[in-house]
């Protein structure tokens, strides 16, 4: 994608990253190829990388609400996105001269519509996760070396700290083994992202295959946790396991998945103990 054609496409913004301009941009990148989606993403992880790389960070920036917070952390990246939806003419004063961005003023507050929406077409269009292969303060880091990344959480209740520790080991444990890693390895993907979230009136599954990974949502009914005690919670993570891998397996096509690691709640064949 061209320099001029990313700009057309930041000005349907109107200046500001905001509800409204949102939509339109996501309008206009669902049109596109997943190719030129692709190069959009590029461009404003370049752009943001160029934004980091000037000296204003830590200083202060002005921004539209009641007062100004310092450029550092979320407050400097939403900053960042701002000066880049505000125009070329906006990013390029910015990069010549990085006091005009201390002097001027950013509606910063919304920022992260504009990267949830950019990372929503990518990913549906084009099959990329933004956070895996362009976020400008992710991407490039040392590489991912999990082939299985999960994540849980609830809006109703939180989960169990005997639960979370056994998720946490047995995921480790699935990462370091050699004979799941093989396993893995039918899939020709990167790695496997699931979520567990437990808010749901009902049991919900949504696998996506993308081109590098895949992403494996389930939604769990509000008696998913139930009354158990600790020994239970730590075969559900096993039992939890085992859904996710055959859910993967019918979805990609592949063998049956292994037996699960031995662990102190669960024997070698993957069947949770009483």
């Amino acid at each position: 994608m061209t320099d001029d054609v990313f700009w057309e496409l930041v000005d349907t913004l109107g200046g500001v990253i905001d509800e409204d301009g949102v939509e339109v941009l996501r309008d206009r990148l669902s049109s596109l190829t997943a190719e030129q989606i692709e190069g959009f993403a590029a461009q404003l992880s370049d752009k943001v990388r160029v934004l980091a790389a000037t000296p204003f960070e830590g200083g202060p920036v002005p921004d539209t609400g009641e007062a100004a917070c310092p450029s550092l952390g979320d407050s400097l990246e939403n900053s960042l996105y701002a000066v880049v939806a505000s125009g070329r003419e906006g990013f390029s004063a910015a990069v010549e001269d990085p006091s005009t961005v201390e002097e001027g003023e950013w509606d910063a507050g919304e920022a992260e519509l504009l990267v949830d929406t950019v990372a929503t077409v990518l990913w549906d269009r084009a099959g990329l996760d933004w956070h895996d292969d362009f976020d400008p303060f992710l991407a490039g880091l040392p590489a991912e070396t999990r082939w299985y990344a999960t994540s849980r959480g609830s809006a109703w209740r939180s989960a169990p700290r005997r639960y979370e520790k056994a998720a946490h080991a047995l995921d480790q444990a699935l990462n370091d083994s050699g004979e799941w890693r093989a396993w893995w390895r039918q899939a020709s993907l990167d790695r496997v992202k699931a979520g567990i979230v437990v808010n749901s009136d009902r049991n919900r599954v949504r696998i996506e295959r993308g081109r590098r990974i895949v992403r494996a949502e389930f939604e769990m009914d509000r008696d998913y946790f139930g009354e158990r005690d600790a020994a239970a919670l730590e075969s559900l993570v096993a039992e939890e396991a085992l859904m996710i891998m055959h859910a993967l397996a019918e979805r990609l096509g592949m063998t049956a998945p292994p037996p699960l690691p031995a662990g102190s709640r669960w024997p070698g064949d993957g069947t949770p103990r009483s």
